[in-house]
């Protein structure tokens, strides 16, 4: 139940936060940061680097040929209460905290975060991959 709550928080946060960064286009190139089509090899995730508060974050991805709308979703929680969500493409930079959000109303501090690669066709989203990581504060 608390994942399908924060799942519907981070969509509405991701659309007020990333609206044009979600809508600016498909895939990436495959190495180093964004996203890759790879056939049919198992989707992935993962983070470029340390996750830090107030840092950029890229992701690698991975995900089939037939994913014709992949997502990044980043949630971070603080003591259980999510305090950062944004949605955008494989190939978005993540400001961790964004401009405002309750981690930047906090000042800060060292949260969990979660990221999920999502599928988001019309017949609904579709989890492909996710990854938990640690950002410091």
């Amino acid at each position: 139940m608390k994942r399908h709550i924060a799942y519907g928080l981070v969509v509405a946060a991701g659309l007020t936060i990333a609206v044009a960064p979600a809508l600016a286009g498909k895939g990436g190139n495959g190495g180093g940061n964004g996203g890759g089509k790879a056939g049919t090899a198992d989707p992935s995730i993962s983070p470029n680097g340390p996750a830090a508060y107030e840092t950029g974050l890229t992701f690698t991805t991975l995900y089939p040929n037939s994913v014709n709308s992949p997502r990044v979703q980043v949630m971070c929680y603080q003591n259980g209460t999510m305090v950062y969500g944004e949605a955008g493409t494989p190939d978005h930079t993540f400001l961790l905290g964004g401009a405002w959000s309750p981690w930047v109303a906090n000042g800060g501090g060292p949260a969990s975060c979660h990221a999920d690669l999502l599928d988001m066709s019309n017949s609904g989203n579709t989890v492909l991959a996710s990854t938990d990581f640690p950002a410091s504060g």
